[in-house]
């Protein structure tokens, strides 16, 4: 085992047990658990950089979870006091969920760059092909670019992050936020055009990034950056050329073996999704579904993966999306067909485009489809049901200048439209690296 000392980053090992929860305990040292000595050994740490989505900084739980809580898709029904100053737009840098969610983002990072500076690197190593090193590649820029777009649509202006160098990463400054998607939107290209010349990358999918997986991710961040045109175009693409279909059943979408799933995050008995414990009534119940949401949702919709919390004395109802309790196995869409839909339609409001694909979702859904031109409003309200739960609500009001109006109704005084649209950087980070930077207001 290869232990390599970091001052600057923190990794917050968390599991989803009450107790672990509780005992949120930074260290020091970033740990692969595999030196890259040759194929077998590479494929091992581009692994490692994958398992890191499903920790609880990420996928496992408050990448879907706190951009729920912070807008008006879920509410705090649990205990956390961190967790409920998201719901009370209340936060401050000493933030526990913060601590969890800089150093998950910026350990994937971290170990991406790792793999892709052994890579490119002129070290021949045994046991790997040509094309295994190209794929490997393209895997972790794909993957380094996914974390730092997790990254900077939460916090804004982020580090730009390209080295696995530790005392360049331990002084390295923010970036400004249009430098980082332009970065983020040329990775995902390159490396989307490398896989697609490796003969049978597309059956490592879903659990791995084929270059399908990665123009739905280079679609997303060309959405978020405001290039709607080129998103669309691009969602077309993988709608038409992609060979993916929309689930005949919406559930079926967040199982395995879904034909509409071209990124998912792989969860199991071994690697549990922390989700579940959060959402669900016999676990935490640490989010309810919001009485916005709810509202959203027609009574008849097959989206409304929701159940009452029968022992809740307010009535409120908790999320179903992940009912595997159990054992931890249900798996996170990242990149799913139906978001491409509604990002083709965006790019067309207003045009014949844009009715079809928002019918096509409301069809499988159940409920009545719509008539005339489509509009902005329209497509938010689309994202809010097809796509509740899963990470996208908080960004979508961001990017579409719709937060202040949702949000001032939604907190009240507590909303401060001057602070509250990014999260803060970590306290325990920025009295550790100078160079960084805080938000206003925090």
């Amino acid at each position: 085992m290869k232990k390599i000392f970091l001052t600057a980053l923190t990794l917050i090992l968390l599991s989803t047990s009450c107790e672990d929860f509780l005992e949120q305990k930074p260290v020091n040292i970033i740990t692969t658990e595999t030196v890259i000595e040759d194929g077998p050994s590479a494929l091992a740490a581009l692994f490692g950089v994958y398992s890191r989505i499903q920790t609880d900084g990420l996928y496992g739980n408050r990448a879907v979870a706190i951009p729920g809580v912070v807008s008006d898709e879920l509410t705090h029904s649990g205990s956390f006091p961190s967790i409920r100053d998201f719901d009370n737009n209340q936060l401050t840098a000493d933030n526990a969920e913060i601590r969890a969610i800089w150093p998950a983002i910026f350990t994937g990072i971290y170990q991406a760059n790792v793999i892709i500076d052994k890579l490119t690197s002129s070290v021949t190593l045994p046991k790997l092909t040509d094309l295994q090193r190209k794929q490997y590649t393209a895997e972790a820029r794909a993957l380094r670019a996914f974390f730092h777009l997790e990254g900077v649509k939460v916090f804004g202006d982020f580090p730009l992050a390209t080295t696995s160098e530790l005392a360049q990463l331990s002084t390295i400054s923010r970036a400004k936020k249009e430098e980082v998607y332009s970065f983020i939107i040329s990775e995902l290209q390159a490396a989307a055009t490398d896989l697609a010349s490796v003969e049978g990358s597309k059956a490592a999918g879903p659990f791995r990034l084929t270059e399908w997986g990665v123009k739905g991710l280079q679609a997303r961040a060309l959405l978020y950056s405001g290039n709607v045109a080129g998103a669309g175009q691009l969602a077309n693409n993988i709608i038409t050329a992609g060979g993916y279909l929309l689930s005949a059943n919406y559930a079926d979408a967040f199982k395995t073996g879904s034909s509409e799933a071209i990124f998912s995050i792989f969860f199991s008995a071994n690697d549990q999704n922390g989700l579940p414990f959060q959402f669900l009534p016999a676990g935490r119940f640490e989010y309810a579904v919001s009485p916005q949401l709810l509202a959203a949702f027609d009574p008849a919709d097959k989206r409304r993966l929701i159940v009452l919390n029968a022992g809740d004395p307010a009535g409120r109802f908790a999320v179903n999306k992940y009912p595997d309790l159990s054992t931890g196995a249900s798996l996170v869409p990242v990149v799913r067909l139906a978001e491409l839909y509604l990002i083709r339609a965006e790019a067309n409001l207003g045009n014949a485009q844009a009715l079809t694909d928002i019918n096509t979702l409301r069809a499988r859904a159940g409920v009545p489809l719509k008539s005339g031109s489509i509009t902005i409003d329209d497509v938010l309200a689309e994202r809010f049901v097809e796509l509740s739960f899963e990470g996208h609500r908080w960004n979508d009001l961001i990017r579409t200048n719709k937060v202040d109006a949702v949000m001032s109704v939604v907190s009240g005084a507590n909303w401060n439209p001057d602070v509250d649209k990014l999260f803060p950087l970590p306290f325990y980070d920025l009295n550790i690296n100078k160079n960084l930077t805080q938000n206003p207001g925090y």
